[in-house]
């Protein structure tokens, strides 16, 4: 648990929307194997609450991407622009807009990323997202292949919050 504990300490700043040391009680309660699913997921995961702006979550997913990734709102929703390139989400607007707006984002950047569920956070309003280079799924699917599907799910059309 010291591990834990210093590895919370090193990524204090990525705590900064939750209180470090609630989260540290909570991992010190769950098995050692969940606790560094949910810490790995709290410092390199992009978490979309069920409310967030369709703004936002293109924001929150830029951050983790080397090329630059923008929204604009429109009339019929989002204009993202990806390494200069623009492409229209359009969206409901309604509460399915956050999986409209991500598996848009997906679908933009498919060619080299992707980007996938952790699948402990599936209930929560929070959903927790990683983003990883597809040359990078695909080695970690191939060498941990059960692991990896019992930790995260693909973003497909049916992925939608509870």
């Amino acid at each position: 648990m010291e591990r834990v504990d210093a590895f919370l300490q090193q990524h204090a700043s990525q705590f900064q929307k939750s209180d470090l040391s609630e989260f540290s009680r909570a991992a010190r309660e769950e098995s050692l194997s969940d606790t560094r699913i949910n810490v790995f997921s709290w410092v390199y995961s992009v978490h979309v609450d069920w409310r967030e702006e369709d703004e936002e979550i293109v924001r929150l997913f830029g951050e983790r991407l080397p090329e630059v990734l923008k929204a604009v709102c429109t009339d019929e929703g989002l204009l993202v622009n990806y390494a200069g390139v623009s492409y229209p989400i359009p969206l409901s607007f309604s509460h399915k807009d956050r999986y409209i707006t991500i598996r848009g984002l997906a679908d933009i950047i498919k060619e080299g990323y992707e980007i996938r569920l952790f699948r402990s956070s599936y209930y929560s309003d929070t959903h927790a997202f990683l983003l990883l280079p597809r040359s990078q799924w695909h080695s970690l699917t191939h060498r941990y292949d059960a692991l990896v599907e019992e930790v995260f799910q693909t973003v497909s059309e049916t992925l939608d919050f509870p």
